[in-house]
Parts: C-alpha cells; structure tokens; sequence
C-alpha cells in the first residue's frame, strides 16, 4: 500500500516565510511525521532567493529595496516574481534513487513529462556542472531547457538520509527588476515560460506534475478537486 504523501499548495505566499516553510516541512519529513512531500508556490512580493553559500550576494543596484532570503539549498541566485516554485523531499534511499544525481533525474523527467503532456518539448540539459552566481545564467546537469534557454533551475540539500530539492520554473520575467538585480547584461536572452508559450495552462501543467509524482513507486497524494479552479484564479 502506498504511504500518503503531504501535497501542499501554496498559491502566493509570503516571500519571508517560504524558505522556512521548507524547512519545516523537511522537518516533518526527517522525524517521521510523513513521508514526504510536494509543495507547490508562488511569491506574495518579487523576492530573491540565494544559494546557502552566498550569503554575500549583494544587488547591482544597491537602493533596490527587495527581500534578499537564502534557500537551505545550493545554487546560484534566483529573482522570484511570478513562479511555479516547488519543493519535495522524501528519504535519500527511495524510488526517486540512490544518490543526487538520480534523485535529480527522476525528478527533472516528471517536470519533462507534464511539458510534454501539454505539447511543449521541454528536455533534460546536459548541463554544465560549473558554479554560476546567477542561477539561470547557465544550465546544469538534468536541470531543463527549451529551444536552448533554462527553463526551470534545481538545488538539492541532503541531510540525515533525506532530501529537499527545491527548484522553479518563471512564469514571468520582470526584466527591469532583473536588471536592477542582476546588472543590465543579464537580461540579454532571458525569457520565462509565458513569454514563450503564450498559451501555457498552468493548472494543467500542476496537474500533470501531481499525476507524474503520483505514478512514482511509494507516493500517493491526497487531491482537492477543486485544485484546478484554484491555480487558474491564483495565475490568472
């Protein structure tokens, strides 16, 4: 029989707390409250999430006033305006595998597969496993493009024989912000997934992502039929 996985669905959400609402739910995880979870969200305010290692991240524009959060996993530094963010976690020796960069891959060919699902040939990158401060300035390894452009960034802690990967996917990109955060050359280049698939229907995409995650050997989640009005009024 398979265990009852948490599934939470967060809609907007406070950009101080969302880093620790993680983390919390890891904690339930690592003592045996459940055993494991899928939490889906978005940003109440534009936020910038960093890398646990890069603490000293500092905007290029230096009067920009915006929440500055560091996520409890690695990776480069994120703006976060209008996303799909996502966070799961489970025990390290399961059916999403043995080590990171299995769990990575089961994990990255659900998101490819919901894509798919809605006709957008989305693809596992290759990668380059170099360090970017910018976490979309560079793809890496099983993290997913399309038509050569990053599309969704993945950071993975381990800790106690448990994972937490936390990863996103940009709906919208306010390239203003971007430049102010990230200096002007930035965004040459960057797009989100709305910028260039006009018609993305994010409830689906939700749907085929908890469908994905359900087909996985162990998970079994709970789900509100309402949850596609939900996400088509918290994306509209």
């Amino acid at each position: 029989m398979k265990d009852k996985w948490l599934l939470v669905l967060d809609s907007n959400y406070s950009s101080r707390l969302n880093m620790q609402r993680d983390m919390d739910l890891f904690g339930a995880v690592r003592k045996g409250q459940v055993p494991g979870f899928l939490r889906i969200y978005n940003w109440d305010v534009p936020a910038v999430t960093v890398g646990h290692h890069r603490r000293d991240f500092k905007c290029y524009d230096p009067v920009l006033d915006i929440p500055v959060i560091e996520r409890p996993t690695g990776g480069g530094a994120v703006l976060h305006v209008d996303d799909i963010t996502y966070s799961i976690s489970t025990a390290s020796n399961s059916a999403f595998g043995d080590n990171i960069m299995e769990t990575y891959s089961t994990i990255s060919g659900v998101f490819v597969n919901a894509f798919h699902k809605l006709g957008i040939e989305a693809r596992q990158a290759a990668g380059d496993a170099r360090f970017s401060k910018i976490c979309f300035a560079r793809s890496g390894p099983m993290e997913i493009t399309l038509y050569g452009k990053k599309i969704m960034g993945s950071a993975q802690l381990r800790k106690d024989g448990f994972f937490l990967q936390q990863g996103v996917i940009p709906l919208k990109t306010d390239m203003n912000i971007a430049a102010r955060v990230f200096g002007p050359g930035y965004v040459q280049g960057v797009s989100s997934i709305m910028n260039m698939v006009k018609d993305f229907d994010v409830a689906a995409f939700i749907g085929y992502l908890i469908k994905g995650f359900s087909d996985i050997p162990g998970v079994s989640f709970t789900v509100s039929p309402g949850y596609r009005a939900y996400y088509k009024r918290a994306y509209a």
